[in-house]
């Protein structure tokens, strides 16, 4: 823990309580008897109005108080961004599962999978339509090969009961280990090949992207912005130790949809502002999408699973083969991936006839990078297994901008739980939690800016704290949350591990306690996290301990989601200030400072575009360059106002520090961390970190940079770029002069031995495509890197590689990802044209092994090698490290 002021004087009475000597603690009554630890530098009441110092009246997306400090604009979160209502089924459009042709037994009596699956493939097939179950008990269980019950993966298909303890869906299966009862997945987002790069790094919160090149977007699309988890990235949040296995990895970020596309001043509007600073050293990436699955719902029914007869619910059974641990472990009810706009609703758990009190196996509700998925008056309760592994959390954020209100959790290991840097914008808005084992929580990996609002806690509390666990040194869950809101929370009674108090914030940079309220209303915020280096000061702002009763609004969702309706119409689409994107850029930001650079003398010219299409603008440039610009926007009658306040930098702006990178836009290093292999050559990228807090790629100040290696043994550098020449550890150090200041790093890369390839000879490839992927690339098939792999869910899903001439082939050596674990099967199919294609192999398996394998056939000529996935023996994933394919 990077080191924390200690208190210059303790924390002030709040309006409900009394300082208590000699502590940290202040009190919310005489008769609670409760912590309630504060920032001790300030007198954290509510204003006098009962708002907070962070939401006055005239509160607008951007706004800041004196030290910097804001919240976001969580108004976005739930089916179509909160601006419509969820549809209302219609009863003639509903297919029946109990009538022909499915005949689905409603009694409990006997299986109701094939029938129900046969209907909601009947549906998907005609573009949508609700699946009706009934009134009745409806027995399923996951058919042979298949990880889930029942799935939903086309847009448009409804699966509706009669009513919550009306219509019940019974699962039958004992073991469900890694498997669903309800899945709606289609597989991950699916990109399409086109992508762009930021061309400016953004700190602040933004619905304007400036990018290389709009050239294949268009408005509508679905867009997924990733980053890298570079050195710098990790240093800043101090995790380079604890997450330095993580390091290079490409993570998603934000799932948006494009609304504006400007191609003269190369900006993407997004629908939904981003949630964290994103920087050109993180080799930000926006790429276009295939629309994801839409417009799916699950309402008015019941869900259980038949209790694991077997002993054994010990934290570490799912490690133990014949455990009920074991075969519950990550059974999910309903499992949620890459879905967008879709809801669950009126949806509970039941007790079955011949459980004890378990109503389902182990996990409730996983949101799982999906986007916009409301879940609305559901409860879960009494998982089974309970145990570690991520068992018992009955619902799950891992996705953006999602929205659980009025929902349950009783009896849980989490009640409510965020996990992943996609984690992020998600609201949970009048929940209710009771006794968990453990805390309703933020996980792991920084799940960025998310609101709990009116979360009820009754033997539970919100924990926001850095985590030191995980699955090994180098990947501990870490800094767990960043500009995270907890927004009047009622205690009814505490955690018996948090006597006293409900809620414990320890949050990279800032992270807001606002409002609490009921029988227990402790909060904790002095905390030296169990990481030393990890970079979470200042503490935590807590204000209105106690004072949540009038805390106005009572909640920040509502009242957010309503200003923004309200007014939306009056808000801009773009904000340029000499052609480029005014940074912060929000819809509905009534006021800017924007700064220019030094020796600035002529005016800036300000150019606006509105939100609406049929709203209207007039703007009042400002007179000079340290002048006032203003933009007005009329709507049918009304009017808004933007400013725009500027000043010139009364310095140049100088650098900080540099830093260095490996380029892997180009090809030559490993996906993973600072790493090439032995024989390779791979280019350097290095960026400056300016005194105002920029971060700019240096080959775009055109200014030159010598790169040197510690040890010209191992590589050596030529330019840009560095020549691997064995196995071992070297330092590459960076050096550049900009505006007179001379700076330099250092930064460690590791060269590794080869890969293991096959003996030869080797076809030489031209090119590699896929059906899909889900991030992870069919060109990675082909880059000799053990770290990388193409990935696509789903039997049929096929890798294709285009020789570079027609060419005898008689095997193909493929390297399996996880290939020690499991068995792949899959069909070879080759083709001399592209379009007529002949099996050569049919229904292999490969075997238990680490290393690459051989298949072999009748010699065939062939310029198309076509690898046809049916998944593995574990669930319906293909993936593959690496393939060659042998012949003269």
């Amino acid at each position: 823990m990077k080191r924390k002021w200690p208190f210059l004087v303790l924390a002030l009475t709040l309006a409900v309580g009394i300082s208590v000597p000699a502590t940290n603690e202040v009190q919310a009554s005489v008769k609670d008897q409760q912590p309630s630890q504060g920032s001790a530098s300030e007198g954290m009441s509510l204003n006098k109005d009962g708002r907070s110092r962070l939401y006055p009246k005239n509160w607008y997306p951007g706004y800041r108080d004196e030290q910097g400090r804001f919240l976001h604009d969580f108004s976005y979160a739930g089916y179509r961004r909160g601006e419509e209502e969820i549809p209302r089924t219609k009863k003639n459009k509903r297919i029946d599962v109990t009538k022909a042709p499915y005949h689905a037994d409603s009694s409990g009596g006997s299986d109701a999978t094939a029938a129900i699956q046969k209907a909601i493939d009947d549906a998907s097939a005609l573009g949508g339509g609700v699946v009706y179950l009934p009134k009745g008990t409806y027995q399923v269980a996951p058919q042979p090969g298949r990880d889930y019950s029942l799935n939903i993966s086309a847009s448009h298909v409804v699966l509706k009961g009669d009513g919550m303890n009306k219509t019940h869906i019974y699962n039958a299966q004992e073991n469900m280990k890694n498997k669903d009862i309800i899945r709606v997945s289609s597989g991950d987002w699916k990109k399409t090949g086109i992508s762009t790069k930021l061309r400016k790094s953004l700190t602040d919160p933004t619905a304007l992207l400036p990018v290389e090149d709009t050239s294949g977007f268009a408005v509508n699309d679905y867009v997924v912005i990733t980053f890298e988890t570079t050195p710098g990235f990790l240093s800043e949040l101090g995790m380079q130790n604890k997450w330095s296995s993580r390091l290079g990895k490409v993570e998603p970020l934000f799932y948006r949809q494009i609304v504006a596309v400007d191609p003269e001043n190369k900006t993407l509007t997004l629908d939904i502002p981003t949630r964290y600073p994103m920087k050109l050293r993180d080799n930000i990436t926006i790429s276009q999408t295939e629309d994801p699955i839409a417009e799916i719902g699950l309402e008015d029914f019941s869900l259980a699973n038949v209790q694991n007869s077997k002993p054994g619910l010990g934290e570490d059974d799912f490690k133990v083969i014949g455990t009920a641990g074991y075969e519950s472990d990550n059974a999910k009810a309903i499992n949620v991936v890459a879905a967008a706009n879709s809801w669950i609703r009126n949806v509970n758990t039941y007790k079955p006839s011949g459980n004890e009190d378990y109503h389902i196996l182990s996990k409730g509700i996983i949101l799982d990078r999906t986007k916009n998925v409301t879940v609305e008056d559901v409860t879960m309760q009494y998982p089974q297994y309970r145990g570690a592994n991520g068992n018992g959390y009955l619902y799950q954020f891992i996705g953006n901008d999602n929205l659980i209100k009025n929902s349950k959790a009783v009896g849980a290991r989490h009640s409510f739980t965020y996990a992943n840097f996609s984690a992020n914008g998600n609201v949970l808005q009048g929940a209710y939690s009771e006794n968990p084992s453990l805390l309703t929580d933020f996980h792991m990996y920084l799940s960025m800016a998310n609101l709990i609002d009116n979360l009820v806690v009754n033997g539970d509390a919100i924990s926001a704290i850095t985590r030191d666990y995980g699955s090994s040194e180098t990947n501990r869950h870490g800094v767990v949350t960043t500009e995270s809101v907890f927004w009047n929370t009622t205690g009814q009674a505490a955690h018996r591990s948090k006597p006293g108090v409900i809620v414990e914030s320890e949050q990279f940079g800032n992270g807001y306690v606002i409002g609490t309220k009921g029988s227990v209303t402790g909060v904790n915020v002095h905390i030296v996290g169990s990481i030393p280096d990890a970079n979470t000061q200042p503490f935590d702002m807590a204000e209105g301990i106690g004072e949540g009763t009038r805390l106005s609004p009572q909640s920040l969702y509502q009242d957010q989601t309503k200003n923004r309706m309200d007014q939306i119409n009056l808000g801009l689409q773009s904000l340029l200030i000499d052609g480029e994107p005014i940074a912060g850029m929000q819809f509905l930001r009534t006021e800017y400072a924007h700064t220019l650079p030094y020796g600035t003398s002529e005016p800036p010219v300000i150019a606006a575009t509105p939100f609406s299409k049929d709203a209207k603008i007039s703007i009042r440039q400002p007179r000079g360059a340290d002048g006032t610009g203003e933009i007005i926007i009329t709507y049918r009658g009304h009017t808004r106002k933007v400013k725009v306040n500027f000043n010139v930098a009364a310095t140049p702006v100088l650098p900080e520090n540099i830093s260095i990178t490996p380029n892997k836009t180009v090809p030559g290093w490993r996906v993973a961390g600072n790493a090439i292999s032995a024989g390779r050559s791979g280019e350097l990228a290095s960026y400056l970190k300016l005194d105002n807090g920029e971060v700019v790629q240096i080959s775009d100040l055109n200014i030159p940079v010598t790169y040197t290696s510690s040890d010209e043994t191992i590589g050596y550098t030529e330019g840009n770029t560095f020549h691997a020449t064995k196995a071992g550890i070297v330092d590459i150090i960076a050096r550049c002069v900009f505006q007179g200041v001379t700076v330099e790093a250092r930064e460690r890369f590791e060269v590794k031995e080869p890969m293991a390839e096959p003996d030869g000879p080797l076809a030489a490839v031209s090119k590699v495509t896929a059906s899909a992927d889900d991030g992870n690339l069919p060109i990675h098939t082909l880059d000799r890197d053990p770290d990388s792999r193409w990935s696509a869910d789903g039997k049929g899903q096929y890798l294709q590689l285009e020789l570079e001439r027609p060419t005898l082939v008689d095997q193909v050596s493929i390297l399996f990802y996880n290939g020690h674990t499991r068995t792949n099967a899959f069909d070879l199919e080759v083709s001399t044209d592209g379009v007529n294609y002949q099996k050569v192999l049919s229904s292999v398996s490969s075997k238990k092994q680490a290393a690459f394998e051989t298949f072999a056939f009748t010699p065939v000529q062939a310029k198309y090698i076509r690898y046809v996935g049916q998944g593995n023996e574990l669930n319906t994933w293909n993936s593959i490290i690496e393939f060659w394919v042998h012949g003269e």
